[in-house]
């Protein structure tokens, strides 16, 4: 988690090379030094030579370093020269050279790297406004690259002509930091196109990859508090400290191709989306991760591969929410996952249904469930080793289940409480109340296919019947049925008013 935490760190200094309000009040030191709060903040030595000359501080030799105990290694980052200008209004430009090598250096169990990824950039303005306890970062760019120059992994260069660089256009955002005992950001930013590439050749002629791809319409967002401080050991403990992070970004479409070759065959595969989002929070209370990707196609054919594949889906979305903190009230969780009008090709379909005896319609499935847990002991601090349970759940609720294939379709919902005094009931687990009502359409048409086809026999099929006419009753269309499957407070089981337990 420290090593994690600290690489976030200098993730997060992109930001800050990238990155004015009229009652602006900042100097050039005041930024150097909120910088070295920043990073020494993440756990890394800052070394550097410093230079003062009229409104200009340049810094030279900038180095960056931290060690990493749980892993028997070191990191090291030479990040060159810049300077912070004092533009004579209270605010503070940040200058970059067009071209400016980053030099990574670790040594991590023995295994060494040696990189050097150059940053550039076309038409850079960073301005810092605010004050030396709260400063804002307002840049822009019309390009700004990333490229690996140089790559030498336990003493053995790079292969030759190997390429992995990304490039974005249109670039604009805005950070606001406040360095503390915490550390604190939001930020917003815009991207019109992000395109990168990795071409790559095995130096002893087993093949070659290419990629390419790229994002448009990037909106991204996030606020974040760090504590500062070395919270390797006792992770939980930052947490308590305050860590607190929520984001979220949006792209109106994507597109991959990837090309493998290898011992003289190729594998081609391209996937392109439409407008995707992704949300993600966390801090002390609770866990959350959530995103869709709508308008998804996907291609390939290799020789591994026995036919061409083309997938499209309309939609793929998912999430989850959970609690992690201790609490004697129960507290909300949920998780959903949705794969909408998911269809393939007629050249797949006629694998499984040469005489097209089967609808091929696009296939949903829909699954969305929220329910109230109580939480007896904090997630973060919960060893993983004890037998301990970490909670109970209290109620469970299915808002919504669809399934939609091949001309049959399963709806429902339902809700649920749970008795935790009651555990005989149910061998060992808490006693459920409440109700699941079910609607079947198109099963007996869809069973009756798969015998035509060969991919059923008779006698299963008729086993199947058997089973779904003690669970449900003729609903009001055709090869349509409907069930409900309650549980009382006595703990009995009942469909559609018969007890089954």
């Amino acid at each position: 988690m420290n090593f994690q935490k600290r690489i976030a760190g200098s993730g997060l200094l992109a930001t800050f090379l990238l990155s004015t309000t009229a009652m602006a009040d900042v100097g050039a030191r005041d930024v150097w030094e909120s910088w070295r709060g920043y990073l020494g903040g993440f756990g890394y030595d800052i070394s550097a030579s410093e230079k003062t000359d009229g409104n200009t501080l340049s810094i030279n030799d900038l180095t960056l370093g931290m060690s990493i105990p749980d892993e028997d290694g070191t990191v090291t980052v030479e990040m060159g020269s810049l300077q912070f200008v004092e533009n004579g209004d209270g605010t503070v430009a940040i200058v970059m050279p067009n071209q400016m090598p980053m030099r990574i250096l670790a040594d991590v169990e023995g295994e060494t790297v040696d990189a050097v990824v150059t940053i550039s950039h076309t038409g850079f303005s960073t301005i810092v406004s605010g004050t030396p306890e709260e400063m804002t970062y307002t840049y822009n760019a019309s390009e700004l690259g990333v490229a690996l120059t140089s790559l030498v992994a336990d003493g053995e260069p790079m292969p030759e002509g190997m390429v992995v660089n990304a490039i974005m256009s249109g670039v604009m955002g805005r950070s606001k930091m406040a360095v503390g005992e915490t550390i604190t950001t939001q930020q917003k930013m815009s991207v019109d196109t992000l395109t990168y590439v990795v071409q790559a050749e095995d130096p002893e002629g087993g093949g070659t990859v290419d990629i390419k791809g790229s994002m448009s319409g990037l909106e991204m967002d996030a606020d974040a508090v760090v504590p500062t401080g070395d919270y390797g050991e006792d992770p939980a403990a930052m947490f308590a400290a305050g860590f607190d992070i929520a984001g979220s970004y949006a792209l109106k479409g994507s597109d991959l191709a990837f090309m493998l070759t290898e011992d003289g065959a190729q594998t081609n595969a391209t996937i392109t989306t439409g407008a995707s989002n992704m949300a993600i929070k966390m801090n002390d209370m609770a866990m959350a991760y959530s995103g869709t990707l709508a308008d998804i196609q996907l291609n390939a054919m290799g020789p591994d591969i026995p036919l061409p594949i083309d997938v499209a889906m309309g939609e793929f979305g998912y999430g989850f929410e959970v609690p992690l903190k201790a609490d004697e009230q129960p507290q909300d969780f949920a998780a959903n996952l949705t794969l909408a009008d998911l269809a393939v090709s007629e050249m797949i379909w006629g694998m499984v249904d040469p005489g097209q005896v089967l609808p091929h319609d696009p296939a949903t499935m829909i699954i969305d469930i929220v329910g109230k847990a109580t939480v007896f002991t904090d997630i973060m601090t919960l060893d993983e080793n004890s037998d301990e349970v970490p909670g109970e759940l209290n109620a469970m609720s299915l808002k919504d289940l669809q399934l939609h294939i091949a001309g049959a379709s399963l709806t429902g919902m339902g809700d649920f409480t749970f008795d935790n005094s009651d555990m005989e009931s149910f061998d060992g687990l808490p006693r459920p109340e409440g109700a699941l009502d079910l609607n079947i359409k198109g099963v007996n048409g869809l069973m009756d296919k798969l015998v035509q086809m060969g991919l059923l026999p008779e006698d299963q099929v008729m086993g199947a019947r058997m089973m779904l006419s003690m669970f449900s009753v003729p609903g009001a269309g055709e090869d349509e049925l409907t069930s409900r499957i309650e549980v009382n407070e006595q703990g009995h089981v009942l469909a559609n008013g018969q007890r089954l337990k």
